[in-house]
């Protein structure tokens, strides 16, 4: 802990400090601790329950009573109150715009919704069922969890890369926190003030210890002791404190992808993550070899990587497609894991962790995103986001026992067919062994930060083999900035038809061979499901981002558009880009005999959309300009001083 004290002049410190140094330092300590302790004594005392309480950021919460689910719809822009009684919907709250997460206060009495479109916390009164603050965070929240005292809720800001710190008492932000790229899940640790935070694009754990420290500290003695709760209640009532960030790292496994959540057991010892392991890099490209759906464990007491207990879902289960979420049940031995893409649950027994086996795999609606489990551990209830629906599974015999209907999606029906299919791998002519979806990899619409080896099927060069180095590209705008891919060789986003086939290895959505992707017919029209896919992929727009350009952000715009770099030649403003295929020198690696023209990128959201190049071989925007153009074939950069560089490079990263 941090100490520091105040005074108004030297001689009253060294006067105060001879006369109650010690006493000081003992009050410091007392009230650190102490502070400790009201967190800990405002948790819920763990009872021998069947289901551990989630403190973690999830698509459903449920009330520490059991009585009532909250659940976010985010396509519908709300949040519904569900009866657990009566199994009905109660009321539909509208909250703000794609909302993601929702987690309950300890009291019972607020909740708290992560709106991760309108960059924007909805504060709910559960008595009234109504909205009673909007606040105003960073960029694209999609996590919020409150910790198991009940003082602290952490919101995870993925656009923003940083954790939020809230004081529940009066909603005030107590710290922002800086973390690495997409922050996403969240988790505190029963008994402690530890807090993990997954990153949507790899497979590394932040952990956070949120120790408070004050500028000023009053002499609290009186004859009270260390339990007395007189001087927790003082301590309590003290001004919020700021925090001393101590951040460590976890790893689990390389090149994972997503990494959307994690959960903690009620003794603090373990964490339980959902991630997808890619073998991008692999020359033998089939379902089963390109990526790898498991749970990740962490040991919380040495603060390393479990592997003796992963949980290989394929191996352990079934074939399944983008686990999303997971919850403990039967006193942390079984757990249950929700498959985003192949729309099902795995439940797993972990009685003998270095032995997990399959309990039971239960199929429920489209796109899973959440799961909480009844306080006695009788029912586990799941968020089918694209189904709007609630699944119900008695945990006992693992059967479906109710649907109910929390939302009706208020998109236009091929759009939200378009949008089921482009985030499921549940059909056989979508995916084989329900294994791969289009949001393995364009996750969220997004990159995946992966580079692959992907399979080329038109003629080959003697001695050369029929697969590309090909980076992930963002579907973002993507109807902007016809034509697709980095070869340019679709040339409509029906053209997806052949991911589909020989990427995703399902059976196809057109009846029949599908057209050449470049000098063919188009594909579009020949099947509803593949044009309802195509209309999803073509309705992912840019995020919003209100930024404006700074003094060094303002010279580099002026560099990027002067006729000396050319920057703007090739990718003029708005679209950043001609829409046109160059050679610019950097298809020059092993197994480029399919350039060398490469299609000119957008530039918009290169803020987070790294790495770059078409091959994922510049790690940043200074290798594309420098490392990467040693000829000046990509701009003219070389005579760039250090600080015009780092202008232009600030301009880039500010776009759109």
């Amino acid at each position: 802990m941090s100490l520091a004290y105040t005074s108004k002049g030297k001689g009253s410190r060294v006067a105060c400090w001879g006369y109650c140094g010690a006493s000081l330092v003992l009050a410091f300590v007392l009230l650190g601790w102490a502070w400790m302790r009201a967190e800990a004594q405002r948790a819920p005392a763990e009872t021998p329950t069947n289901a551990s309480p989630k403190y973690s950021s999830c698509a459903i919460a449920i009330t520490s009573d059991g009585n009532t689910l909250l659940v976010v719809n985010p396509d519908s822009n709300s949040l519904t109150f569900v009866d657990t009684a009566s199994q009905a919907a109660i009321i539909e709250l509208p909250v703000g715009i794609d909302p993601r997460s929702v987690a309950v206060s300890a009291d019972g009495d607020t909740a708290f919704v992560a709106n991760q479109g309108s960059d924007d916390l909805s504060v709910i009164d559960l008595p009234s069922r109504a909205v009673v603050a909007t606040l105003g965070v960073g960029d694209r929240p999609v996590g919020v969890a409150v910790s198991p005292g009940g003082r602290f809720a952490a919101v995870a800001e993925s656009g923003a890369d940083q954790i939020r710190i809230l004081d529940l008492h009066d909603f005030s932000t107590l710290a922002i926190l800086p973390v690495t790229d997409r922050p996403y899940g969240l988790a505190f640790i029963p008994g402690s003030s530890r807090l993990l935070v997954t990153h949507l694009l790899n497979g590394n754990v932040t952990a956070l210890t949120l120790q408070p420290f004050r500028n000023y500290l009053p002499l609290v003695t009186n004859g009270l002791t260390l339990g007395d709760s007189r001087l927790i209640a003082e301590f309590s009532a003290l001004q919020p404190p700021t925090f001393n960030l101590q951040p460590s790292t976890l790893s689990t496994w390389p090149n994972v992808a997503p990494a959307p959540a994690v959960i903690v057991n009620a003794a603090g010892t373990r964490a339980y993550l959902p991630q997808t392991m890619a073998n991008g890099l692999g020359s033998n490209t089939q379902f089963d070899t390109t990526v790898f759906p498991k749970v990740s464990v962490l040991n919380l007491e040495t603060n390393t990587h479990q592997t003796s207990e992963h949980i290989s879902l394929p191996e352990t289960d079934r074939p399944v497609g983008l686990p999303w979420d997971v919850a403990l049940a039967k006193n942390d031995t079984e757990l249950w894991v929700v498959n985003s893409a192949s729309n099902d649950v795995s439940v797993i027994d972990i009685s003998n962790p270095a032995h997990p086996t399959r309990a039971a795999n239960i199929p429920v609606g489209d796109n899973p995103r959440g799961i909480v489990l009844a306080p006695d551990g009788s029912a586990a209830y799941v968020n089918n986001t694209l189904a709007g629906t609630i699944s119900v599974i008695d945990a006992q015999t693992y059967t479906v026992t109710q649907v109910i209907t929390v939302t009706t999606i208020p998109l236009p029906p091929a759009l939200l067919d378009g949008k089921r299919l482009y985030f499921s791998s549940a059909r056989t002519d979508l995916a084989q062994a329900r294994w791969i979806s289009c949001n393995t990899c364009h996750i969220e619409g997004e990159a995946d930060g992966r580079t692959w080896l992907v399979k080329y099927l038109g003629s080959v060069p003697p001695g050369e083999q029929p697969v590309i180095r090909r980076n992930t590209t963002s579907l973002l705008g993507m109807i902007e900035t016809y034509p697709l891919r980095w070869s340019a060789e679709w040339n409509e986003s029906a053209d997806s038809e052949f991911s589909v086939r020989f990427e995703q290895f399902g059976g196809g959505l057109i009846a029949g061979a599908m057209n050449d992707t470049r000098t063919g017919p188009p594909n579009q029209g020949r099947s509803y499901d593949l044009d309802c896919l195509a209309l999803f992929i073509d309705s992912l727009s840019i995020p919003a981002r209100n930024h404006t350009l700074t003094e060094a952000e303002l010279r580099g715009k002026a560099i990027f558009e002067s006729p000396q770099t050319q920057c703007a030649v090739c990718h003029p403003a708005p679209l950043y880009t001609d829409l046109q295929v160059h050679d610019v020198g950097t298809a020059d690696g092993p197994g480029e005999w399919f350039g060398p023209l490469i299609d000119t990128p957008t530039l918009r959201f290169l803020y987070d959309s790294s790495p770059y190049l078409h091959d994922g071989s510049a790690a940043t925007l200074y290798d594309v300009l420098v490392t990467k153009n040693p000829d000046d074939e990509h701009g003219v950069t070389s005579s760039l001083t250090s600080q015009e560089m780092q202008d232009l490079l600030a301009f880039l990263l500010a776009l759109p």
